[in-house]
């Protein structure tokens, strides 16, 4: 059997979620990307090199060059030229079942997946469900569209599955399947020593100021503590800059992007793991944060916030503390608290990481996807 993953955007499938399924799940895979006007295999269009419809080729023999260029064009971005280049790509990988990665790129595909009777599973994972303006009258028809079609749709949180009844989801077609942490977290020994660590976007949704904030607050009542924010984007440049107005330039490193398999020595070092996640005005969510998950199951507790999946998560007061959306104060707190009782670092870890193993576990998730696959296939 053969499964397309689809995704929107970047060619190396860096979320690491998306990485297990490709790397996890059964059967052969074929991964493209991009969106449904110019999908990429292997950065090459798909439009370009797997379109066969014959008359292109008469075209090209009558047409000047310019012209002809011209013709292609207008026939790729067509729906017709669409489904005719994706035909052929398909047939060519003898493509069984499509996995969407993102809700956007499940509503995207759809038209063409039931045009060619290919089924169809849609994996959410965050903004897809909760940002507000992305929700458009006319995104919101598309997803209804797609919820007809669709075999399943795939949420990770109950948080998620709320959210997704109310955009018009039938309740029979939702599978509630979290993420679960790969398994090299769960070999990770840590020191419990002087380091918190943060790893994330710097985007709105994962607030750095406010984790940045409540650092500082913490920091006459935990001597020698650093602060580790590991990660890029818009709020970077501008979290830096607060740290240096602040003065806490030298407590607090800044690592930027940093693989994936070269974490371990972070969470080794770290006594929690801390993320202040919060709900912009402009609204959005998490699904469930990974790096959350990754951290329970390297054994370090975790302070965050009452967002999204992240109660389900983290266990107050027994794999964490879990604050209010913006209560800095709360969260420097937590800090406080944890930092100075590492007997209570490790014991909260310890049944984090237990917590993981029973109910956010990796093998699982893979298997309820691998099974959503193959029913798929039998029911089409």
């Amino acid at each position: 059997m053969k499964i397309c993953i689809i995704q929107a955007g970047t060619s190396n499938f860096s979320g690491s979620f998306i990485r297990a399924h490709a790397e996890l799940m059964k059967g052969d895979k074929v991964l493209i990307h991009g969106p449904t006007h110019d999908l990429q295999y292997n950065n090459r269009s798909i439009g370009l090199f797997y379109s066969k419809h014959p008359w292109l080729q008469k075209l090209k023999k009558l047409l000047p060059q310019w012209l002809y260029h011209k013709k292609v064009t207008l026939w790729q971005q067509s729906f017709n030229g669409k489904l005719d280049a994706l035909a052929g790509f398909f047939k060519a990988h003898q493509v069984n079942v499509i996995l969407a990665e993102f809700g956007f790129q499940g509503a995207a595909i759809t038209p063409f997946a039931k045009s060619l009777e290919i089924p169809l599973v849609v994996h959410f994972h965050g903004h897809d469900a909760h940002r507000d303006p992305l929700l458009t009258d006319e995104v919101k028809s598309n997803y209804k569209a797609m919820f007809a079609y669709a075999y399943k749709i795939v949420s990770v949180s109950h948080f998620m599955t709320d959210k997704l009844l109310s955009l018009g989801c039938p309740e029979d077609k939702i599978v509630y399947n979290p993420y679960g942490p790969q398994a090299f977290f769960y070999e990770v020994q840590s020191s419990y020593g002087s380091t918190i660590l943060n790893i994330g976007r710097f985007t709105d949704i994962k607030a750095p100021q406010l984790t940045l904030q409540a650092f500082k607050d913490a920091m006459p009542k935990c001597a020698e503590a650093r602060l580790i924010m590991v990660g890029t984007g818009e709020l970077l440049e501008a979290c830096k800059s607060i740290a240096k107005a602040w003065h806490i330039e030298d407590r607090v490193t800044f690592t930027g992007g940093i693989n994936h398999n070269q974490l371990m020595p972070y969470f080794n070092d770290a006594c929690m793991f801390v993320q202040h996640s919060v709900q912009p005005s402009y609204g959005d969510a998490e699904g469930t944060p990974n790096t959350i998950l990754e951290a329970s199951a390297a054994a370090l507790p975790v302070v965050s916030t009452r967002h999204a999946g992240i109660p389900q998560a983290v266990i107050h007061e027994q794999t964490g503390l879990l604050v209010d959306e913006y209560d800095v104060k709360a969260m420097s707190e937590a800090m406080v608290k944890l930092y100075n009782d590492k007997a209570l670092c490790q014991q909260m870890g310890q049944a984090g990481r237990q917590h993981m193993q029973t109910n956010y576990n990796i093998n699982r998730h893979i298997s309820v996807l691998d099974d959503l696959i193959v029913s798929a296939r039998k029911a089409h």
